[in-house]
């Protein structure tokens, strides 16, 4: 028993109206996909810039902790000297 052609067009058509709705989710997840695809590359971007910010503050803080260093190693040298000059008054006094 051979097919015609009408009984394999008539095949087809069954089989792309079965077809139709998988393929329509298809898309539809596609869609999605794409979606997530471009949030996933927005949160890259925004993870590197905070990687680059969060570099850039520990910098920063390293400064600013050796300004604090020096700051109070100065206050510190500063009080020692006061010190040593009220005792060297008191004693020519």
């Amino acid at each position: 028993m051979a097919l015609t052609y009408e009984d394999l067009q008539a095949i087809s058509d069954l089989m792309d109206n079965k077809l139709q709705p998988i393929n329509g989710r298809l898309d539809k997840i596609e869609n999605r996909l794409d979606k997530i695809e471009n949030r996933l590359d927005k949160v890259e971007s925004e993870v590197s810039s905070l990687k680059s910010n969060q570099l850039e503050m520990r910098k920063e803080l390293g400064e600013l902790k050796r300004k604090v260093d020096d700051t109070y190693e100065l206050a510190l040298e500063a009080w020692g000297t006061s010190t040593e000059n009220r005792t060297w008054l008191k004693a020519t006094n």
